[in-house]
């Protein structure tokens, strides 16, 4: 019996040392290695109107579109009529060296000067760069053109359409 007293009283020593030994924290706040910080610094881009869209006369018999690609050749289906090259909007951009803008083109309501009432949608989206490369000399900048599309119906009203482009530029 007393072989049996002895090892619960060792069992039951045993089980308090174990108990209220404190337990080894992991040291708060570590890490593998230091935390890094970075900054880019650029210049501000600058956009500038070089040239603005021509599509010139266009003859409406029947509903159709009218499309002028980038480097200014116009098509037309449907019933219309066009000339065979416009005049693309012309931008010129400038900013730092070696980096990609983006280029933003929403679409354009162009409005009867004569009669308000009746607008056409120019789309540009498709029909130019959506980004560019600023070259080594970037402050010198570069030049990019863009066409549009106006979609035109048969009873659309004989004038001059004009609205304002909203191109922007922004780094990546």
């Amino acid at each position: 019996m007393t072989n049996i007293l002895r090892i619960t009283l060792a069992a039951s020593v045993a089980a308090l040392t174990l108990a209220s030994t404190p337990a080894i924290a992991a040291p708060t706040g570590s890490s593998n290695g230091p935390a890094t910080a970075h900054a880019k610094i650029v210049k501000p881009l600058t956009l500038e109107s070089v040239a603005n869209m021509e599509f010139g006369d266009i003859t409406v018999q029947d509903a159709g579109v009218a499309t002028m690609d980038a480097a200014g050749a116009i098509t037309c289906t449907g019933g219309l009529t066009c000339a065979a090259t416009g005049t693309p909007a012309e931008y010129k951009v400038t900013g730092t060296n070696n980096q990609i803008v983006y280029i933003t083109k929403p679409n354009v309501t162009l409005t009867n000067t004569v009669n308000p009432g009746t607008p056409l949608t120019l789309v540009l989206n498709g029909h130019g760069p959506t980004q560019q490369l600023l070259p080594n000399s970037g402050s010198t900048g570069i030049n990019f053109t863009l066409g549009g599309e106006i979609t035109i119906a048969a009873s659309t009203l004989e004038g001059d359409y004009n609205g304002d482009l909203a191109v922007t530029v922004d780094y990546q």
